[in-house]
């Protein structure tokens, strides 16, 4: 099990590197799905160490509300209500940058990239 929760881990700092190049390119419709994978992965590789298993979902939200119930309960529910809109926008930008015409903003970027290193922080 270690060795699936390191490969997690490193996609997503891979992810995380990819979004940083894309934020300079000024892409910033693909740094926001980077940025969602990364976040994605890092709390799948918490769930996975803590219970040995993750539910198949892309919902950020719903990942780290199955979080809350094992690990950190009043911190991650406030991190959810705290980060509603940003966790939102990285939702449906993993949708969004595959099949729709949205863009994003560079404070988009910037929103998430200060999510993802508290979230990082906090697990």
């Amino acid at each position: 099990m270690k060795r699936e929760i390191e490969t997690l881990l490193k996609r997503a700092e891979g992810f995380m590197t990819d979004a940083l190049e894309d934020l300079k390119r000024g892409d910033y419709d693909l740094a926001m799905f980077h940025i969602e994978q990364a976040c994605q992965l890092i709390i799948k590789a918490k769930l996975l160490d803590l219970t040995g298993y993750f539910e198949i979902t892309h919902s950020l939200r719903r990942l780290l509300k199955d979080l809350s119930t094992i690990f950190k309960r009043d911190e991650i529910e406030s991190f959810i209500d705290e980060n509603w809109n940003v966790l939102r926008n990285l939702e449906f930008a993993y949708i969004a940058v595959r099949y729709m015409p949205e863009e994003f903003r560079k404070r988009d970027v910037e929103e998430a990239l200060r999510l993802y290193k508290q979230l990082r922080e906090m697990l």
